[in-house]
């Protein structure tokens, strides 16, 4: 393929990258128009994410991702974190354990985290979320990882409440996109809201009987196929010491970030610049698995990260987890 071809109008770096990257993510777009289109979102992303790794702190790289062609716009159905204040929960805060932190910690290490599940082009990352924390919760006490799945079925939430299972065989949940009736489905949801459908139709259903499809459907919630049910949620002191000793003691953690570098990250650490990582814009749910040590690029300062587990398959970050400070 050559740009006269393919009719794009860029310096010849900008279409060869733009080449690789149709050509590794297996793009074929309708027309020579919506090729070009394409191609001038990806030449102005480039110029965004070049912003990103000037002036990024920490270790992490950012370039042509996997949504590296979308609009900011677009970009937004792979999120999906609202806070619906009509439908707020008054959640007991956790109690936070006296304990010495380990320098770092990896859930992934215990056999409490499954394998990266993707979302797909619909904003259930909280339903994601979530029933990551259920997974998490469940192996430890049953000694046994189950996979629940999130068609079935912050602020920062944690699952508190005990898990009944009529067999130890695997699992995959799926009801929380169709049946939650407090949440919005692949319009987006909340951790608060997510627990309480939960407790609400009682439970969640294996992936066989309610797979995931990645998008909205009507409920058809079979109450005696449930597997699984919780009693209740706690919410988690944003200290992140706090946090640490919580997850720690008690298994991965959901929680919402600021997904603003995030369309465009590669790998590493990332640690962009403060305010693209506003605290009160935030927009995606991921789980909380870990946290570790790293040196800042700029003021050489040993300094933690988080190690998150996302919902957009293994194409995107770094395969099975991401590190962000």
């Amino acid at each position: 393929m050559t740009a006269e071809i393919l009719g794009l109008d860029g310096t010849k770096e900008e279409v060869k990258s733009f080449i690789n990257f149709m050509q590794r993510e297996d793009k074929d777009y309708k027309s020579p128009a919506e090729t070009a289109r394409r191609f001038r979102i990806f030449r102005a992303n480039m110029k965004k994410a070049a912003f990103l790794q000037k002036h990024e702190q920490g270790t992490a790289t950012y370039g042509a991702s996997m949504f590296a062609d979308l609009t900011t716009e677009e970009f937004k159905k792979y999120l999906g974190f609202k806070v619906n204040p009509e439908q707020s929960i008054h959640r007991k805060m956790a109690i936070i354990p006296n304990i010495t932190l380990p320098k770092e910690f990896d859930w992934r290490n215990y056999n409490v985290v499954t394998t990266v599940k993707n979302q797909g082009m619909c904003g259930s990352c909280w339903a994601f979320s979530v029933t990551g924390n259920i997974e998490g919760l469940w192996a430890l006490q049953n000694k046994e990882l189950l996979s629940l799945s999130e068609q079935d079925a912050y602020k920062l939430a944690f699952s508190d409440g005990r898990l009944e299972t009529n067999t130890n065989r695997f699992f995959f949940f799926s009801e929380l996109v169709d049946c939650d009736t407090f949440d919005k489905g692949c319009l987006g949801g909340d951790f608060d809201t997510a627990y309480r459908a939960i407790e609400f139709i009682g439970g969640l259903e294996t992936e066989t009987d309610y797979p995931y499809k990645g998008w909205s459907d009507r409920c058809h919630f079979n109450k005696s196929e449930i597997k699984v049910s919780i009693s209740g949620a706690y919410n988690v002191s944003h200290d992140e010491e706090d946090i640490a000793k919580y997850l720690v003691a008690n298994g991965p953690i959901s929680v919402a970030v600021n997904a603003n570098a995030m369309q465009f990250y590669m790998g590493g650490v990332s640690h962009p610049l403060k305010f693209l990582c506003s605290p009160n814009n935030l927009d995606h749910a991921v789980l909380i698995v870990g946290y570790g040590v790293h040196r800042t690029r700029f003021t050489h300062k040993n300094l933690p990260y988080w190690l998150i587990k996302n919902s957009w398959g293994t194409r995107w970050g770094n395969k099975v987890s991401c590190a962000f400070i």
